[in-house]
């Protein structure tokens, strides 16, 4: 079991997500990171990167959760908290998820990937 860690930016120009994690995999609107079950998932916002919080990491109404414990904040004091999840041990397939954020007080939505390899 080990962590992925997700790093959360805002893109140049506009208010989408640029995404880079610790497998190398970086994009514009969405990446798929690739999970094995039981691994930790981490989200991080980059500092200074234009994004002020994550408001939520929730599956897709369309997608499977792969999540035995839901992503939450680990500080849930600091609006700048890191989030982190645990993938269940006996999950498989992929997840469509959905990141709320805010820059300033304005809410936007963008939707990554994660791929469970067994």
């Amino acid at each position: 079991m080990s962590t992925e860690i997700i790093n959360i930016s805002k893109q140049e120009g506009n208010n989408q997500l640029y995404l880079t994690d610790n497998e190398g995999h970086s994009g514009k609107d969405n990446i798929t990171t690739n999970v094995k079950p039981g691994d930790t998932v981490t989200w991080k916002l980059v500092p200074n990167g234009g994004i002020d919080q994550i408001t939520g990491i929730t599956a897709k109404p369309d997608s499977q959760d792969i999540f035995s414990v839901d992503p939450t904040p680990v500080n849930p004091n600091d609006p700048a908290s890191d989030w982190t999840g645990t993938v269940s041990p006996d999950a498989t397939g992929s997840e469509s998820y959905s990141i709320g954020y805010k820059i300033g007080d304005e809410p936007f939505m963008d939707d990554p990937i994660l791929k469970v390899n067994n």
